[in-house]
């Protein structure tokens, strides 16, 4: 009933901020380099498939009893925190966390997932940050920023890969100088392997036969070895072309989920619009407290030619009452769109007060749909809704005038005239069938003669040709 009644349509009004920056990042996507997208895209999910199960595998690994006996100073182990990737770190020291006691760690490098021990990390953080000038605040250094090496206490599950690797430490780490050794052994080791530090493997240098994990370790090296034969592997625009396509997905990521909420707001108004609808029904007494349909909502139901709701308020508060058919005829004429005319409208007095009975009704509810917060322009609802400038003209008709009379009364197109009349016999008889609906046996009739008093002449004949 709502949809037939109001025109109900999905809200499609789009945001003009988020449509401007979605069309600036398809602008975006469509200039990247798409050149090998599929060999790229390729090599980049065998990437990720290592490092999903390189993920699985060291929840297994960062267990107390398999992982303390590497954790040996000098060891070299990789850190992330979530999303941040603090990249190598040196094992200083490893210790058991107290139980009783609440956990000294920083935020940012502590985890839901308690292991119960410390490992002290000399991490490359950002210069200078210091919290209340004693101990690193977490904070890797910025792209291109020169940083300083900093023990961080560190969780177990934090810990995503264990190298091979062990550099001395010195004894005495309080030395700025002792520590920017040590980051420039870390940095000279990443020069020295470009592909990354050997790590500890889990069966064959830790010793772990767990079948899982053994399992685990195959499927890493099977996707390894195919990573490794890969053509981009050792292709000198394998860095660039892989940015390139990381930066492609991340900006048709981002297209989607601007989509997404572009949807979601459409939807949102949707729902806002729908309900304040309804309580334009409730006011107007198309439906009762409980959004059930009432008489007056039932009569709107068959009516699809003009405004519905200005409509039966015609019917219910009286106005076609106190007209004859010819008058009946010529209000309805009203709702039916047509062509405007350019002259300036002269009604008889028999036309001018249902008009304004029509215009202030007209303005009544746009009132009630503004109270209501639909947004409506009062004037321009009026205007739009009401369109008197064949009233006279199906007057006449409607009570005998010949179609040569008529056509001298207004500047309107002969064809327009004729189209507006058929249309009008229709929006009649609807009104017709939502009298009946409603018990009103005189309106109806009413509505029944003034669709009879149009049906003659030229207007209605079968072809304009015979």
């Amino acid at each position: 009933m709502l949809l037939r009644t109001h025109h109900q349509f999905q809200y499609e009004k789009t945001l003009p901020d988020i449509g401007e920056r979605v069309s600036k990042l398809e602008k975006e996507a469509s200039l990247l380099d798409a050149s090998g997208e599929a060999e790229v895209a390729e090599y980049h999910k065998i990437r990720l498939d290592i490092a999903q199960l390189e993920k699985k595998m060291m929840s297994e690994i960062t267990r107390p009893e398999r992982i303390l006996y590497f954790l040996l100073p000098g060891r070299l182990v990789k850190i992330r925190d979530g999303g941040t990737e603090w990249g190598w770190g040196v094992v200083v020291n490893v210790m058991k966390k107290p139980s009783t006691t609440l956990s000294p760690l920083p935020s940012a490098l502590s985890s839901s997932r308690s292991s119960g021990y410390i490992v002290d990390t000399l991490l490359h953080c950002s210069p200078g940050s210091t919290e209340n000038g004693s101990r690193p605040k977490p904070c890797p250094p910025r792209l291109g920023e020169k940083g300083e090496m900093h023990v961080v206490p560190v969780q177990l599950p934090l810990i995503c890969a264990l190298s091979k690797i062990r550099i001395a430490v010195p004894s005495d780490l309080r030395p700025v100088e002792a520590r920017q050794n040590i980051l420039m052994a870390v940095q000279e080791l990443g020069s020295r392997f470009p592909h990354g530090l050997p790590k500890l493997n889990p069966v064959k240098d830790m010793g772990i036969e767990d079948p899982e994990l053994v399992e685990l370790v195959n499927q890493i090296e099977g996707l390894e070895k195919k990573l490794f034969a890969h053509p981009l592997h050792k292709s000198s625009q394998d860095t660039e072309q892989i940015k390139c396509f990381q930066r492609k997905a991340e900006v048709n990521h981002e297209i989607q989920q601007l989509k997404a909420k572009m949807r979601d707001s459409q939807l949102q108004k949707f729902r806002d619009e729908l309900k304040n609808r309804s309580r334009v029904l409730k006011k107007l007494g198309h439906i009762d407290a409980d959004g059930v349909v009432q008489l007056k909502g039932r009569a709107a139901c068959l009516i699809d030619t003009g405004d519905e709701l200005l409509v039966t308020e015609l019917m219910f508060n009286g106005t076609f009452n106190d007209l004859d058919p010819h008058q009946v005829a010529a209000l309805a004429s009203c709702f039916i769109p047509g062509d405007k005319s350019n002259e300036q409208i002269h009604l008889r007095t028999e036309l001018a007060k249902p008009l304004q009975q029509l215009q202030d009704s007209a303005r009544r509810i746009a009132e009630i749909q503004l109270e209501c917060k639909l947004e409506v322009n009062l004037d321009e609802y009026v205007e739009s809704t009401v369109r008197p400038y064949l009233m006279d003209v199906i007057y006449c008709w409607s009570k005998g005038a010949t179609f040569a009379e008529i056509i001298e009364m207004t500047d309107i197109f002969e064809g327009s005239i004729i189209r507006l009349a058929r249309r009008l016999d229709e929006f009649l008889n609807q009104l017709r069938a939502a009298a009946h609906a409603v018990g009103e046996v005189d309106l109806e009739n009413k509505f029944a003669a003034g669709s009879e008093s149009l049906r003659r002449g030229i207007m209605f004949a079968n072809s304009l040709y015979l």
